[in-house]
């Protein structure tokens, strides 16, 4: 259920979820981030990191394991949301980038229903335990391309935006529930070592990919290792980013937009640029 809280200023203990003190009101910190900080859950990183660096020195990979490792020390959080959507993000600086559960609790969408929609829950009850309202999803990446089956769109985050409330996880959440077997019964306490605190991602990386990194990699590879794109979302691998809190266009550090078809997209597109440039976000069209 994750590491118990207590205010840095009163020192109360302070249940899961909340961001501020309910004895003293006081700010706090993120539920994701002191997770992925629990001694437990670095102790058991730090052992699939060595042990992923061991066996790449028995292959002779650990230079070439050492250069991605730098690489991926750069990776950025990046979201792809369809068009539609950034352009309501791009208007004005009072959009803010909503959660599924927050648009459910809005009346504005409706559930999904079906296998992903069941899985969804119960995942994200497992892993954000009185919080998972306030969680945002995004991968890492190396070439500011997102997942694209979530959206067309790509959004770059800037670092210095989400850093101090942004965790890293070692794959799509509701695969790893899968892929670990992990039953409900035993969702209250799921295997350690596979989530990271932001500064610590490239470790994650590390130990999860360093067994598909060889001598013969080239750096050009990266980008692929770090994010596999499938035929299906299920077929897809990466290296997900939880965010605590509130997106909005100032957080936009820069956006790929897919090339216009036709009159209508390229007035879209142009809106969209010019909308994003104004706060300092830069557009890219490819």
């Amino acid at each position: 259920m994750g590491v118990p809280r207590h205010c840095d200023f009163c020192s109360h203990g302070i249940p899961r979820g909340p961001s501020s003190c309910p004895h003293c009101g006081r700010p706090g910190r993120y539920q994701n981030v002191d997770d992925a900080g629990d001694v437990e859950e670095q102790a058991a990183l730090q052992e699939r990191y060595e042990h992923a660096v061991a066996d790449a020195a028995v292959r002779g990979a650990e230079d070439r394991l050492r250069d991605f490792e730098t690489a991926v020390g750069k990776s950025k959080a990046v979201i792809a949301r369809p068009l539609d959507l950034l352009v309501q993000l791009a208007k004005s600086d009072r959009a803010a980038y909503p959660t599924y559960y927050k648009l459910l609790q809005a009346g504005v969408r409706l559930p999904e229903g079906g296998k992903w929609d069941v899985l969804r829950h119960v995942t994200d009850d497992a892993l954000f335990t009185g919080f998972k309202e306030e969680v945002r999803f995004a991968t890492l990446s190396l070439d500011g391309i997102g997942a694209l089956k979530f959206g067309e769109c790509s959004i770059t985050l800037r670092e210095g935006m989400i850093a101090h409330r942004a965790s890293a996880f070692e794959e799509n959440s509701i695969l790893f529930m899968d892929h670990k077997r992990v039953l409900m019964t035993d969702s209250y306490d799921l295997p350690k070592g596979y989530r990271a605190l932001w500064g610590d991602r490239a470790k994650l990386c590390v130990a999860k990919l360093a067994n598909r990194i060889d001598a013969s990699t080239e750096p050009d590879e990266y980008s692929a290792l770090l994010m596999r794109r499938g035929t299906t979302t299920e077929e897809d691998d990466f290296v997900e980013v939880h965010i605590w809190g509130t997106l909005t266009r100032r957080t936009m550090e820069h956006v790929i937009v897919p090339r216009p078809r036709n009159a209508y997209e390229r007035t879209i597109v142009k809106a969209v640029t010019a909308w994003l440039q104004a706060v300092g976000t830069t557009v890219e069209v490819m």
